[in-house]
């Protein structure tokens, strides 16, 4: 990740193989995805500046813990400089978190659905575990949370060595152990229901004063038992991957 204020959040575009490609309409370019990004950032947001007024604090001793970059600061202290400590403990302005879901969405490719689901599980997250929202903890939580919607709603996405190039900060193994953990903390629970999302449909749509020119719909009948069917599936699935963990020899043991 760059150090600079401007150029922080310009990640490089290595795009998978496997991934889907956006049609030109879904262009970060086009102002009505630029909506849906901007919305999902406000809501983040104030639950940060919510959560910072109460005094919330996550403690080094606790798996939370797991997901604030304080922790890979300690443990690389020779990798950041005051100035780039300073800027990651920084409190982000909406226009910061935008930029770095713009930053993602631009490599990654996301469907525009996959920011709703995003916040599905970021608040899932936080209602599972009381996780309060910090300067150091809401990159790696989106990150996470848009890799995990990414497989469950869209057909093909980028591998975790993707988001470890786009997203420096993190090799590959350690998104590999963050998505276990974040997956373990929601209790395999990304299960998206129709109803759910278009609660939140809704509330980001309510958000911005265009509705009419709101990028996405709400899913039709069809769409929603796909969504459905398919995270039931993915939720099985990892149930499945972590026993096999617990009950397979240490050798042959594989991380998500």
């Amino acid at each position: 990740m760059n150090d600079s204020e401007e150029d922080r959040y310009t990640l490089p575009d290595r795009r998978s193989q496997t991934a889907s490609s956006a049609a030109p309409s879904s262009s970060i370019y086009n102002p009505n995805v630029r909506s849906i990004l901007q919305s999902v950032s406000t809501i983040i947001h104030s639950q940060m500046l919510e959560d910072s007024s109460l005094g919330r604090e996550i403690q080094s001793t606790s798996d939370l813990f797991y997901f604030s970059e304080e922790k890979y600061i300690r443990e690389h202290p020779e990798m950041f400089d005051e100035q780039r400590r300073a800027l990651l403990r920084k409190t982000p302005s909406v226009d910061d978190i935008f930029e770095f879901m713009r930053a993602l969405y631009e490599c990654a490719q996301f469907s525009p659905e996959c920011c709703i689901i995003c916040l599905v599980y970021i608040n899932r997250l936080i209602a599972f575990t009381g996780l309060p929202l910090s300067p150091t903890n809401w990159r790696p939580i989106i990150l996470c949370s848009f890799l995990i919607g990414q497989k469950v709603w869209d057909d093909r996405y980028l591998s975790n060595a993707d988001f470890a190039y786009i997203y420096p900060f993190f090799s590959t193994e350690e998104i590999n152990k963050l998505e276990k953990k974040f997956l373990e903390l929601i209790n395999y629970s990304v299960t998206v229901k129709a109803t759910l999302y278009a609660k939140y449909y809704f509330e980001l749509r309510g958000l911005y004063n265009e509705a009419n020119n709101f990028p996405i719909e709400p899913i039709h009948n069809d769409k929603a038992k796909e969504l459905e069917g398919r995270s039931q599936w993915i939720s099985k699935l990892e149930k499945e991957r972590s026993m096999s963990r617990t009950t397979a020899p240490s050798s042959e043991r594989s991380v998500i």
